[in-house]
């Protein structure tokens, strides 16, 4: 819960040279990496983070987002990528142990165009708190401040009370190696909470499902196929759902038939074993409103307006 600590590295590389490698390719005080080293059978997948601006090894690549698309349409990216959605597409296309460019490049991501305005404002403050825990990702929500008009600032301001409220949150007390642009956002991080977290990122995880075009049985299968009957899994497209195993809590409480394969095996372990269900929070924590009979996820939140989307394979419209 300190938001000053910061990790102490083994190895050190000297700033002129991290400096001159990143001054062609990228101008913010922020990296977005991800994970290399992973596999199809850990709780997740695909494993995408902000870290202050600093040397990173191979097995840490880095994602340079055009400047064309703005730091709001980054954090949208950001979230798309932590997905259960986008980590169930990455567990098909993995073979191994390493999570290499060119299989990231193969992975379906909605294009910038596909966000609205309203979508937007509604993303990027969720994504600032998850995000924005610590005084050296502060350069993130500076950037992200300075990009923001009236009305996401003003949703950016709320998001902080909201955690204050349920948190107690932090002082502004900046250690004294922190950065503090005059034109920067005015709130300190956020105060870390783990459920929380949890409902933040069950609202995002089902509006992306929607942009992604899923169907609620469709979700449902990539939360746990198990939970599906027979007859539903005869046509995975057919959006028609038994009543019997489509509850409210998307999942039935015992697997309906045996499938033979699984999808977010240590996740749904480890969620069951800590809150007693599967998943959690169940739908209707909160958000950005009610999933209805669209796609729902562990939050069951949707984008207003979304309508849908589609999304086209290749992470390459982003970087």
């Amino acid at each position: 819960q300190d938001p000053g600590y910061a990790p102490q590295p083994f190895y050190w590389v000297a700033q002129t040279e991290v400096q001159a490698r990143l001054a062609a390719k990228w101008r913010a005080c922020w990296l977005l990496a991800f994970r290399d080293i992973t596999n199809a059978t850990n709780e997740r997948t695909a494993i995408f983070s902000l870290l202050p601006r600093t040397g990173v090894g191979h097995k840490a690549p880095l994602v340079f987002l055009s400047r064309t698309y703005g730091v709001q349409l980054s954090a949208c990216f950001l979230a798309n990528a932590n997905s259960l959605v986008f980590d169930y597409t990455t567990r098909q296309k993995l073979g191994g142990t390493s999570l290499s460019y060119f299989v990231l490049k193969q992975l379906p991501v909605p294009p910038p165009d596909t966000f609205t305005s309203s979508q937007v404002h509604c993303i990027s403050p969720r994504v600032l708190e998850l995000v924005y825990t610590a005084w050296d990702i502060k350069p993130f929500a500076d950037d992200l401040w300075r990009e923001a008009d009236g009305a996401l600032k003003e949703r950016l301001r709320q998001q902080w009370e909201e955690n204050r409220a349920a948190t107690g949150g932090h002082p502004w007390e900046p250690p004294e190696w922190a950065e503090i642009a005059a034109d920067g956002t005015p709130l300190p991080p956020f105060r870390w909470d783990a459920e929380r977290r949890a409902v933040l990122r069950a609202e995002l995880d089902a509006p992306y499902a929607r942009l992604y075009g899923l169907t609620r049985k469709q979700l449902r299968y990539i939360l746990d196929p198990h939970g599906l009957s027979d007859r539903e899994l005869e046509d995975i497209l057919d959006p028609w759902e038994d009543p019997t195993c489509a509850g409210p809590h998307l999942l039935p409480a015992q697997p309906t038939q045996d499938f033979p394969g699984e999808t977010f095996r240590v996740l749904k372990e480890k969620e069951t074993a800590k809150y007693g269900e599967y998943p959690h929070p169940p739908p209707g924590a909160g958000g950005l409103g009610a999933a209805g009979g669209g796609a729902g996820s562990r939050g069951g939140a949707e984008l207003p307006g979304d309508g849908g989307g589609g999304a086209r394979a290749g992470a390459g419209r982003h970087p």
